[in-house]
């Protein structure tokens, strides 16, 4: 079978003349600016050789439009450029086109309304200007003739303003959610056409009234609508404050159509009552968010959620939802390069370590919910490491804003070293002034330690003598060390008693860093009684006495009494 070229070259005339030649023949159509005018037909009548044909049709598309097309009869018609509409048939029978007008093409031109009045050509491309052309059966080119078609436009500019129709629709009630916010007004034009204010129709300036402090903001922008837009706008709604009771109040939207009267468009506003007042639980993280954890594969790294002390009772007031922190959509994502991913589990886990379900809540003054655990997986990359971001989602209170949370974990990298924790002195008695000014005990340092490591002492002292307070002090405060830093624990004391009041001051330390273990330091703190008060009245001070002169003064009293009794005996 031949291959069929409906788009050759130029026919070369030969003995048929032009009364035999297939005619292409574009029609005409009229209407005013600012509607659809048409369809126009391009028809096209063989004459008994030509099996299909190609020809572009030009326009005035600024005065026109950009038309719609209808292909009719197994043809094509498209518009492959502005201005131009291009008609392709071709019968695959390699049968003759029909030799009675038929119609291959309707073109429909949307006229815009500031069309002035007028005749504008449609014009059929020459046909024996390539692309264009007619082919026989047996591939070579036709000699074909067109006849140009014409648009008149009538009527002068029509200017009519757009129709509006809103979602939800005017005269019913919006109600703003707990949060105060509310979606907005969709106004959708149409029906219009024109250019300039006779053919615009505005909706606003809107006001609110009637609602008081729920509606701080009493004003919305106004919106335009020109000619045959069909593009909707929003009327965008203020937020409210929620207050005691719910709140009612008025939207006022005045919509003026072209020279018209303006028309109120009017809405019932509904603020909600205010949830009952509640503080949410303060929810800290260790290691903390955006930080960087290197672990062991196979080991596990987990997150230690306080609220905002982990394991210890929550922070907060009041009840519900304005008192929760929620904790949600946890998951992890590999960051690495490596194909197929490797994967990471991560559950939330009771303080125990038992497994929890999703979400996680932690409600005021209740106990610690919980803590995050993921698992590094078994090295399957053959990569030194595997990185992950682990992420989770915080909503604080329950029906508020939400934070996403991400912690990157490093699988199988060394974790970084630990450092050692030091004291000078490390331990021994610390004498205090008793009411007088702080001492320091022990000065703190952190050496050896990896980049991101740190090291967080507390001190408490136990085991007070009654009547004596131990006040004790860090600097900085709380002290907590990097690399090479240093800090003091300072101690002042007060003792109410004459006797000397002691206490055990230990201070103990917390790493950042999963699996490492600072010493403890443990130190004697030392506080003077007061002086003894005199005893009352006059005292003759005895002097005291050693062994010897005891003995001396038993003797001396034993001969005073045998002289005596000799005496007597004399007598």
């Amino acid at each position: 079978m031949k291959k069929i070229n409906v788009l050759l070259g130029v026919a070369l005339l030969t003995g048929s003349g032009l009364a035999n030649a297939g005619a292409l023949a574009i029609g005409t159509a009229s209407g005013g600016a600012g509607t659809n005018v048409g369809p126009v037909a391009v028809n096209f009548t063989g004459e008994g050789q030509t099996v299909g044909f190609q020809n572009d049709i030009s326009y005035n598309e600024t005065a026109l439009g950009t038309p719609t097309l209808s292909a009719q009869n197994g043809a094509t018609c498209t518009r492959p450029s502005a201005g131009v509409v291009r008609v392709i048939k071709l019968d695959l029978s390699l049968t003759p086109l029909p030799s009675v007008a038929t119609n291959y093409c309707n073109i429909t031109f949307p006229v815009p309304g500031g069309t002035a009045p007028g005749n504008f050509a449609l014009t059929a491309a020459n046909f024996a200007t390539p692309p264009n052309g007619c082919s026989d059966a047996g591939g070579g080119s036709v000699a074909c003739t067109a006849t140009n078609g014409q648009v008149t436009v009538t009527g002068g500019v029509v200017n009519t303003p757009p129709t509006i129709s809103y979602a939800p629709n005017f005269s019913t009630t919006i109600n703003y959610s707990g949060a105060g916010t509310a979606a907005a007004i969709v106004a959708t034009p149409s029906g219009g056409s024109g250019s300039g204010a006779a053919a615009t129709t505005t909706v606003g300036a809107c006001t609110i009234s009637g609602g008081g402090a729920a509606f701080p903001t009493t004003n919305i922008a106004q919106l335009s609508f020109v000619g045959s837009t069909t593009t909707p706008q929003n009327l965008v709604l203020p937020n409210c404050v929620p207050q005691a009771a719910a709140v009612n109040a008025t939207l006022t939207c005045p919509e003026t159509a072209g020279a018209g009267a303006a028309v109120n468009r009017v809405w019932t506003l509904n603020c909600p009552a205010a949830a009952p007042a509640g503080t949410p639980p303060t929810l800290t993280y260790s290691p903390a968010a955006g930080s960087s954890t290197n672990v062991a594969a196979g080991s596990n790294f987990q997150v230690d959620v306080g609220c905002p002390t982990d394991g210890a009772a929550c922070n907060g007031s009041g009840t519900g939802n304005a008192a929760t922190s929620r904790l949600q959509q946890l998951g992890a994502v590999y960051t690495g390069l490596a194909s197929p991913a490797p994967t990471m589990s991560c559950n939330f886990v009771a303080e125990g370590g038992a497994v929890l379900g999703s979400p996680l809540d932690f409600v005021a003054l209740g106990p610690d919910s919980g803590d995050i655990r993921c698992g590094c997986p078994i090295n399957t990359t053959g990569l030194a490491t595997e990185t992950f971001a682990v992420s989770v989602t915080e909503i604080s209170p329950v029906g508020g804003a939400s934070n996403v949370r991400t912690f990157n974990v490093v699988c199988g990298a060394p974790p970084p070293a630990c450092g050692t924790l030091n004291a000078t002195p490390a331990s021994g008695t610390i004498s205090l002034a008793n009411g007088g000014a702080a001492s320091v005990v022990s000065t703190f340092s952190l050496t050896g330690a990896g980049v991101g490591v740190s090291n967080t002492v507390t001190c408490e002292t136990s085991g007070v003598s009654a009547g004596t307070t131990f006040n004790v002090t860090t600097s900085p405060s709380p002290l907590t060390l990097t690399n090479n830093a240093t800090g003091t624990v300072s101690a002042s004391c007060t003792n109410s008693e004459q006797t000397t009041g002691t206490g055990t001051l230990t201070c103990s330390a917390t790493s950042s860093q999963a699996g490492c273990t600072p010493p403890s330091f443990t130190f004697t703190l030392s506080c003077p009684g007061q002086s003894a008060p005199p005893p009352p009245g006059e005292y003759m001070p005895v002097p005291a006495m050693s062994e010897q002169g005891r003995i001396l003064l038993a003797a001396l009293v034993l001969l005073l009494g045998l002289g005596v009794v000799g005496f007597r005996m004399r007598g």
